[in-house]
Parts: structure tokens; C-alpha cells; sequence
């Protein structure tokens, strides 16, 4: 599945305990090539490397091994590396099996616990999120589904939708309803198309709301942020003619609106770390965020994109020490985390806290993790 057909309620499902074990597998694609010979060899490869712990660890009986193995097969027959992302995840467990194409790169791995690796997939929802783009002319309105650089257009609640027809003055030759006529009337079917756009819009975004980029002239443009509240346009962009007949070229002229908004939200998350750290409610580092996000205390949780650490904990789960690689199975020693940082997401997302990842080196004063707390 591609990341946007991720919901809350799938992502919800999946961080959810499985029966032992729950195996994930990470694999980095090649976007850019989609006959890459290096895919094919590094999805065996993490395959095999899989099955071989499963035969290795002796808290798997044989049955679980096969029913796993049977679901691994399952999913890599699913597995379509033409149309491959920047990584594969796949997720695997006795009597289930997910497979998901990731658009951000990922790092060639294999995790054996007892609940699923899920900040992949929450990290691109957070820096890939899933948008709309509406490509905005007088002649017509295309309303496009996006999730990174994946763009499909959405024909759906209406749309596309064209304008009501001109009146016969309109109509005469030389004359075009993109021409600058500012009679009273084309001003108001102009104002109508508007309006029936955002009603159509308006429906679409009440299922699923996610930002908002529209593309087309400044004038119109600007003249649709006057029929929509001014909080539903994330952004405008100016287009210098009728855009969104292509895919790839309405994609070309959204980059620099994503950029920005990436940017915006680094900037905001770092604001939001610094004035923490000023009102005594900032913590970092894997020991003290392992404590204050199991006790429900984490508001913001700010994490380097590919930091990952294997712990050992104490008794009572606490106090987290960084091992090396997993020395044996996890159901042969409890205290043994694979991957503390996934854990560290899943429990700031079930207590309702903020997650943003944040380019690598971006908090290496802060151990590679920060946390706003709530108290």
C-alpha cells in the first residue's frame, strides 16, 4: 500500500501488540530506477536474514515459524519493486501480513518483537504528508490526491468542475472567458464558479482534510481564498497559465510550497524545543525520554530521522543500556529492546503527544532526541 492510504485507524491497528513474533523488514528501493538490479537481491537478502533468525530462535515454535514464513512469502509475491518507493516495509506476523511503499529512504534491517516497526510510516505521514492540490483556471478546476510525489488526480465529489456556460456575448468570436472582461456579469459567474468549486472542495476536505495547495493565476487565485476560510489554504502558487492538465508539471510547481512548509515546521518544532528549555519543561536524551513518555508526560517528541538504538533495560523496564546488536531473541531475554526508539514513537502517539522528525545531526546535542513535557 502507499503511504497515502495510511489513516489514523490503520496506524492506530498496527502499533497494537502482536502474538510473538511480529517481524519487520525494511528495505530500501530505488525510486529513480524502477529495474534496479540491487532491489531484487536486497529484498532476498533481508528475507533470508529473517527466516534464519525465526529458525534460530527457540521461543518460536514450528508452527508460528511457518505460519510467519507462509505470510513472508505472501507478501513478497505482493511486492511490485516496478513501481518501488525510496524503501519497502514489510510486516509480518502470525496470521497477518502488511506490505507498504515508504517515500523516504530507509536502512536494510530486520526487527523481531512483539508489536510491528511503525516509525517509518509515521515519519513519512510527518515529512510526506498527504496533501490536495487544486489546479485552479477560469476554464476549469482539477483537484489532485498527493502524498509526497505521488500525484493522482481525484475525480471525485464533483470534480473536475467547469464553470456554468458564458452568455452569448461571451460567446462571440474573439472573445474567451480566461480573457480580463469585467462586466457585471461574467464578474458573477466567475464569483458563482468559485463558489461551486469550494462547495465541491468543501465536501472533499470534510472526509479528508489535509493541507491545501492552490495553483493557478494570482488574480483567481486570490479571489477563491476570499470564498473559503483564509485557515484552509495552506498555500497559493502562482502558476503562469492554466495548470493541472499534467501530473509532473503541477508536481514541478508545488516543490518550492513543500519545501517551505518543511522548513516551517523544522523551525517550529525548534522554537517549540527552545521555549520548553526556557520554562523548565525540556528533556532529551533516550534515558530520560524512555521514563517521562511512559508516564504520559511527553507533549512534543522530536526525533532525528534515522536515529535507532537497541537497549537493555533494569528490572522494572527502566533505565535503558545501549548494547551493541541483539545478543539473543527478545523471547528469551524481556529486557531486551531491538528498536527502543520505535518504541519511544509508538508511546508518545498512544498518549496523544506530537511526533516530528527532524534531519540527522539536527539535535546532536540533545543525544539525537527532545521532548517538549507537559509538565
Amino acid at each position: 500500500m502507499d503511504i497515502g492510504d495510511l489513516t489514523d485507524e490503520i496506524l492506530r491497528d498496527l502499533r497494537g501488540p502482536r502474538a510473538y513474533p511480529a517481524v519487520s523488514l525494511l528495505v530500501p528501493t530505488t525510486r529513480r530506477d524502477p529495474f534496479s538490479p540491487e532491489d531484487p537481491v536486497r529484498l532476498r537478502n533481508t528475507v533470508a536474514e529473517a527466516k534464519r533468525r525465526l529458525a534460530e530462535d527457540a521461543g518460536v515454535s514450528r508452527a508460528a515459524r511457518m505460519d510467519v514464513e507462509s505470510h513472508l512469502d505472501a507478501a513478497v509475491a505482493e511486492v511490485d519493486l516496478t513501481h518501488a518507493s525510496d524503501g519497502l516495509l514489510i510486516l509480518v506476523a502470525p496470521g497477518e501480513h502488511h506490505v507498504w511503499y515508504v517515500p523516504r529512504a530507509v536502512p536494510q534491517r530486520v526487527v523481531i518483537a512483539k508489536t510491528f516497526l511503525t516509525r517509518n510510516l509515521v515519519s513519512a505521514v510527518r515529512v510526506e504528508e498527504p496533501y490536495w492540490a487544486l489546479a485552479l483556471s477560469k476554464g476549469e478546476a482539477r483537484l489532485w490526491d498527493g502524498a509526497g510525489d505521488a500525484l493522482t488526480e481525484a475525480n471525485t465529489n464533483g470534480f473536475p468542475v467547469q464553470p456554468a456556460l458564458p452568455d452569448h456575448q461571451d460567446a462571440m468570436p474573439g472573445r474567451h472567458f480566461d480573457m480580463p472582461v469585467r462586466e457585471e456579469g461574467h464578474v458573477e459567474r466567475e464569483r458563482q464558479y468559485l463558489r461551486t468549486v469550494a462547495a465541491a472542495l468543501a465536501r472533499v476536505l470534510e472526509q479528508h482534510p489535509r493541507p491545501l495547495y492552490v495553483v493557478g493565476l494570482r488574480e483567481l487565485t486570490s479571489h477563491f481564498r476570499e470564498t473559503l476560510p483564509n485557515r484552509v489554504i495552506t498555500a497559493e502558487v502562482e502558476s503562469g497559465g492554466a495548470p493541472g492538465k499534467r501530473g509532473h508539471d503541477l508536481l514541478e510547481l508545488l516543490r518550492p510550497a513543500f519545501a517551505e512548509r518543511r522548513q516551517a515546521r523544522r523551525d517550529d518544532v525548534l522554537q517549540r524545543l527552545s521555549d520548553a528549555r526556557g520554562a523548565r519543561r525540556f528533556t532529551s536524551g533516550l534515558d530520560e525520554i524512555w521514563q517521562t513518555v511512559r508516564q504520559g508526560r511527553v507533549a512534543l517528541l522530536a526525533v532525528e530521522d534515522h536515529y535507532q538504538a537497541t537497549v537493555r533495560t533494569d528490572g522494572n523496564g527502566g533505565h535503558p543500556q545501549l548494547v551493541e546488536a541483539p545478543v539473543e531473541p527478545l523471547s528469551a531475554d524481556p529486557s531486551l529492546h531491538e528498536d527502543a526508539v520505535d518504541e519511544i514513537v509508538e508511546s508518545a502517539l498512544d498518549s496523544g503527544a506530537d511526533v516530528e522528525f527532524l534531519p540527522d545531526d539536527t539535535l546532536a546535542g540533545e543525544d539525537r532526541l527532545a521532548a517538549v513535557l507537559r509538565y
